[in-house]
């Protein structure tokens, strides 16, 4: 059955790597403006806010089956660019996809915790993010020459049967779920026992997005090349992550937060084989902080409350991510990129040492013991 499982990430990870793409830079050919560009990929992720409502909405259903629905919704209402390119049309089907995204990242770990035994999940989570890291490497370079060729309608086409042929393959899935849960039950204190791990993780987010923010100068006044060079460095970032996911059984948020540090360390050397190990070990430091989150969610919240957690500590994760871009984007104006680095490295150590010595040097997606329940 895992097999269903895969097939379905594999289709619905290419539609949307391709989409997260072409949708900013078609508003960009559109309006001409940067900021509405920017604006429409916070559409895609403005509904995480709704995270603990949303997750409670899917606590109450069965999986399986809303996971298939999501799937198919989501096709007439992406239909609905081949009629328009009106930019509040546009922001307006993100803020949808936005939502079905939040949707599945409360039902999949549910749907995986009814499929699988406890002591598989880390390994089923690091193959998942193997398998997306993977498309991000593929699905955006197809994506963005399909665009440049023949405009967003072939991308909003291959988006929208990706989601069929995923519906098609989640409805495969033999799986016995347990009944929704009532809506009275308290996921607080679930989420909060996990705090700790979750806010390792978004360190790891944060500080990614550093790095990201400070790859721009390093390209150009480190490493002496132009801006395209920015695919080199991202594709050794993807393959870290690749290699990280296939081992993510010894996932662990502390390990996570010192291999980005060490990372951040090599780029101020501007040594373009440093720079490109570097990217390496941080994608596999990012990779395994989120792995060993996810992991933890699944393995230590009990299945009445599994989606709201499970949304809320994933959208919290990966808030970070804007958060750190938009610092990044002042710490340029006024620092170097060595220095910058050098912040990167300091914050993520100094959070792997408190992640170490807190409670979540037991949280590792290798030895975590099973949920009780």
């Amino acid at each position: 059955m895992v097999r269903w499982y895969f097939a379905g990430l594999a289709l619905s990870f290419f539609g949307t790597s391709a989409m997260y793409l072409v949708a900013g830079v078609w508003v960009k050919t559109l309006t001409g403006s940067d900021a509405l560009a920017t604006l429409a990929l916070l559409c895609v992720y403005a509904p995480g806010v709704l995270s603990p409502w949303l997750g409670r909405f899917v606590d109450a259903r069965r999986k399986k089956p809303l996971l298939v629905w999501t799937d198919l919704a989501i096709v007439p209402v992406l239909a609905v660019l081949f009629f328009t390119d009106e930019i509040w049309v546009v922001f307006a089907v993100l803020l949808v996809y936005g939502t079905k995204a939040v949707l599945v990242s409360a039902a999949e770990p549910a749907l995986l915790v009814a499929l699988l035994p406890p002591d598989r999940l880390a390994r089923i989570n690091g193959l998942r993010m193997s398998l997306q890291e993977g498309m991000k490497l593929v699905a955006p370079l197809a994506g963005a020459a399909l665009f440049a060729a023949y405009g967003a309608w072939p991308v909003v086409a291959i988006d929208a049967l990706s989601f069929l042929f995923a519906a098609a393959a989640t409805s495969m899935i033999r799986v016995a779920e347990p009944p929704p849960a009532p809506h009275e039950s308290p996921s607080w204190p679930h989420l909060k026992a996990l705090i700790w791990p979750i806010a390792g993780a978004a360190t790891a987010l944060f500080a990614g997005s550093l790095h990201t923010a400070a790859a721009f100068s390093l390209v150009e006044k480190g490493l002496h090349h132009g801006p395209e060079f920015l695919g080199v460095l991202t594709a050794a970032q993807g393959a870290g992550s690749v290699v990280a996911g296939l081992l993510g059984r010894r996932a662990n948020v502390a390990v996570g937060l010192a291999l980005i540090a060490v990372a951040a360390l090599a780029r101020t050397t501007a040594w373009l084989p440093a720079v490109l190990a570097a990217g390496f070990v941080h994608g596999a430091g990012l990779a395994w902080a989120v792995i060993a989150v996810a992991t933890l969610v699944q393995q230590r919240t009990p299945p009445a409350v599994i989606g709201r957690v499970s949304a809320t500590a994933i959208s919290i994760v990966f808030t970070a991510g804007p958060l750190g871009l938009a610092v990044g984007a002042v710490l340029v104006a006024h620092l170097g990129f060595t220095a910058i680095y050098v912040i990167i490295a300091v914050l993520s150590t100094a959070a792997a040492f408190w992640a170490h010595g807190s409670r979540t040097r037991r949280f590792t997606a290798r030895r975590a013991p099973a949920r009780s329940g």
